[in-house]
């Protein structure tokens, strides 16, 4: 049996939308109280997420959370809720748990009450199986062994029920009842054998049907058409669950957002926006770039709400390109092999630069940590002139050297603001929390390393109309 029963196949990771990245990440308010929420993935669908909730302040009495799709009639008809638990330790701590029944988009609602009265929101968490589980050797080990002592117990019963059930008691066995008996046991092991074939024939076959549903990304070729315009086409592998090509929404205005990282030291970064020219093609007409070899991240959203980052290479001469414009930018840092030695500080283009507010204590996978950037002036004054960049005080990508981990993250969190406009309650615009007279020179991020190993940070903020981005590097134990 080379796989689990099919109802344990599916290994879950709920988040498309960030390569190799699974928790979701969310900071926001329900009403009066500010809630930090992780949603760790199922492991099988139908299966149970881990909800784990903190409250900035003290005066959250009970939280409660629900889990129901992101969008259709199912959005309508919430199911009763669930009681998050809050911690002995830490009081402003709640975990839970929720089932999540089927692939697709979902949402988990979260309710607060307390002294001040009562607030929700909800967060978007797609979910679907991306691998099938194998079964543990050693658990491999202990059944093989356990089928094989069953298979001869069968068929030594069968052999000693021919040979001595019709013997008088102290009779000795004939001959020929030996004879008889080696006979039926020959044909019995040809028998089991003949079902363990055909069961597993039929294991396979069940595991192979359960194999469509396992979560294949979007494909994307890249290719450099005239004049410098590149040229990305999408196609769908074949999934179970079939997508359209063409029912993309805006996500902070623009359809796609590629992030372009020069290899091997990943020195620069450009965020551009390419626009849908036809049904699953996009284009861009690049900007001024070095030739080399670019690894491409494409984030999209459906119609439904369900996010996908899609992944290219692609080698590139020397292009002489036109400005950026718009929401396009650039960012550049040390190459890999040359890291500062602190890596708390960036330099801005500007003479200004950016500071990680960085704590002592380690990194460790899957650990929620908020990264907070603070960027000043030359002469160590507080950057004025901060602005939202595409409705956001600043953006952040998080990228491993090994490139199988992607994430672009928000101050809200990991996830996309065209999704978090589709919950239930969403407000008509997901940015209005940001709205204010001066921008403080200071932006914080919530996230997880998902894997061990090195990870490249670009933090991008706008001011005087001109983005900037700082570019720092750290270590997951």
């Amino acid at each position: 049996m080379r796989r689990l029963l099919p109802c344990l196949l599916w290994a879950a990771v709920c988040v498309p939308a960030h390569v190799g990245s699974p928790d979701v990440y969310f900071d926001g308010k329900a009403g009066p109280y500010t809630l930090y929420v992780t949603i760790r993935p199922p492991a099988v669908i139908p299966g149970v997420a881990e909800i784990e909730i903190r409250s900035a302040s003290a005066d959250v009495r009970e939280l409660r959370i629900t889990p129901l799709p992101l969008t259709g009639e199912g959005a309508r008809f919430a199911p009763t809720p669930d009681l998050a638990q809050p911690s002995r330790q830490d009081p402003q701590f709640y975990t839970g748990s929720l089932w999540m029944m089927a692939h697709g988009s979902w949402q988990v609602r979260v309710q607060a009450r307390g002294e001040r009265g009562v607030g929700e929101f909800s967060v978007p968490v797609p979910a679907v199986a991306l691998r099938t589980g194998r079964m543990q050797p050693g658990m491999g080990v202990l059944l093989a062994a356990l089928g094989l002592l069953l298979s001869a117990g069968v068929v030594s019963i069968v052999g000693a029920a021919v040979r001595e059930s019709q013997l008088e008691p102290g009779a000795e066995v004939s001959p020929g009842l030996r004879r008889r008996a080696r006979v039926a046991m020959s044909s019995a092991a040809v028998l089991v054998g003949a079902i363990l074939y055909l069961g597993n024939l039929w294991w396979s076959a069940e595991a192979g049907t359960y194999d469509r549903y396992i979560y294949k990304p979007l494909e994307m070729t890249a290719s450099l058409a005239e004049a410098g315009r590149l040229e990305l086409r999408l196609r769908d592998p074949g999934w179970v669950r079939q997508r359209k090509l063409d029912d993309f929404i805006p996500d902070h205005g623009h359809l796609m957002h590629m992030f372009l990282v020069r290899l091997p030291d990943l020195e620069r970064l450009w965020h551009l926006h390419p626009e849908m020219k036809q049904t699953g093609v996009f284009t861009h007409e690049l900007p001024e770039l070095p030739a080399g070899r670019y690894q491409i991240f494409a984030d999209l959203v459906h119609g439904n709400g369900f996010p996908e980052t899609i992944v290219a290479e692609i080698e590139l001469p020397a292009i002489a390109g036109k400005p950026l414009a718009g929401d396009d930018s650039t960012g550049s840092g040390p190459a890999l092999s040359q890291k500062p030695a602190d890596g708390v500080v960036a330099a801005l283009p500007d003479g200004a630069r950016m500071i990680w507010e960085r704590t002592l204590e380690p990194f460790r996978v899957r650990e929620r940590h908020t990264f907070r950037f603070r960027v000043e002036e030359a002469d160590g004054t507080p950057a004025q002139n901060m602005e939202l960049y595409m409705g956001m005080p600043g953006h952040a990508v998080f990228v491993k050297t090994d490139r199988k981990v992607f994430a672009h993250v928000h101050p809200s969190g990991s996830v996309p603001m065209a999704a978090l406009n589709l919950t239930v309650g969403a407000a008509a615009d997901p940015h209005a929390g940001h709205a204010m007279a001066a921008l403080p020179p200071v932006v914080s991020f919530p996230y997880g390393f998902p894997q061990a190993g090195d990870y490249r940070i670009y933090v991008q903020v706008k001011r005087a109309g001109k983005v900037e981005t700082g570019v720092f590097d750290v270590a997951v134990q």
